[in-house]
């Protein structure tokens, strides 16, 4: 692992500047022991002045991602940039020795997906994904919740992901689009995937089916993949699992999780367990006091904080990376891979042939 000096603050430069990247600038920003030296920006013309009030006038802005890299000294690379351009910039990140997080999904093809996976592997680069929905409130309880093991041995889970991706969403112009949104799946379908393969604790996959359709309400006729597509997962030891993305919902953004196991279920935010406490009553439900991912609204700095805490913990003091380690997330790219060829084949595939070769 390429050296942290940690007698000085982390360098950190952040690319891109869209939603997700203001986040991460802000975010960054204000983290005690961490300067950014550095933004990447598609517009720098037009967005150097939000930039300069977001991480202050002193950082350079750059027009060129490489240039970034080469002439900031940063030990740390924010990737926030559109989906297309991920693979080659965390590429370009490993290979210059810099440590990264790069925003989900990693890549858009399986053959970036192993290019990556290789230049981490050689650079020997701490790599993490953007999952920062995964480190606090519904989420992150219902993860520790399985962990705990109040709902016993889980043998079926049912993760949903529901979303209107129109016109009246900042995104439209480019994630309806194959080259750049790629899919239901790689656009949003990631996120209750990756649900799916934490709260199944990393157990392998065997065969996945996959099924697609597609609202005919006009508001989404601009998208150039199906948006609605269901996964059924067989795990090794006959374990089911669910998936949806469904990206042409006309209601507001909502995720459902269904869990249930040997000793308990737990619904959203309901939870059932016969052996969380003693003296609760065994039938009944249980209300999780905790903050629902379906209120969070439009992503904030206060999301990404508790996972950059924890990126930072795992750089300087090698602490466990939890939700968003890229080793995790490359299997669930595997298994995403797999569901996406299923669905344009129409017959069961193994995330085994996405392995890559020597």
């Amino acid at each position: 692992m390429p050296a942290i000096d940690a007698s000085r603050p982390l360098r950190v430069a952040v690319a891109g500047f869209g939603q997700a990247g203001r986040c991460h600038a802000e975010t960054w920003a204000t983290m005690p022991g961490v300067t950014v030296v550095g933004v990447y920006s598609l517009r720098p013309d037009a967005e150097a002045a939000d930039i300069a009030a977001v991480v202050g006038s002193h950082v350079p802005v750059f027009s060129n991602y490489e240039r970034m890299l080469d002439e900031t000294d940063c030990d740390f690379v924010s990737i926030c940039t559109l989906h297309d351009t991920h693979a080659a910039q965390a590429i370009g990140a490993a290979e210059r020795g810099k440590h990264f997080i790069v925003e989900k999904p990693i890549c858009l093809t399986p053959e970036e997906l192993f290019a990556v996976r290789r230049a981490v592997d050689k650079a020997g680069v701490r790599a993490f994904v953007g999952f920062q929905e995964f480190h606090y409130g519904q989420l992150q309880a219902t993860i520790e919740a399985v962990n705990s093991g109040w709902l016993g041995r889980v043998h079926l889970a049912e993760i949903e992901y529901f979303n209107g991706i129109g016109p009246w969403v900042r995104q439209h112009w480019w994630a309806r689009t194959r080259k750049i949104g790629g899919s239901s799946m790689l656009f949003c379908g990631c996120h209750p995937l990756m649900m799916m393969m934490l709260v199944m604790k990393g157990l392998k996959v065997a065969e996945v089916q996959a099924f697609t359709t597609m609202s005919s309400a006009p508001d989404f006729a601009e998208l150039e993949y199906p948006a609605t597509q269901v996964n059924l997962i067989r795990f090794e030891d006959g374990r089911l699992g669910k998936v949806t993305s469904c990206l042409d919902s006309l209601h507001p953004y909502y995720w459902r999780n269904t869990l249930i196991g040997s000793e308990g279920s737990l619904i959203d935010t309901k939870l059932l367990s016969r052996v969380m406490l003693p003296g609760l009553e065994p039938r009944g439900w249980q209300q999780l006091a905790t903050r629902s991912i379906n209120d969070a609204g439009d992503i904030t700095p206060e999301m990404f904080r508790p996972m950059f805490g924890r990126i930072l913990a795992n750089l300087l003091r090698d602490e466990p990376m939890p939700y968003s380690g890229f080793d995790e997330a490359w299997e669930m790219h595997r298994v995403l891979f797999a569901c996406d060829e299923s669905a344009n084949t129409g017959r069961p595939v193994s995330p085994d042939s996405y392995l890559p070769t020597a």
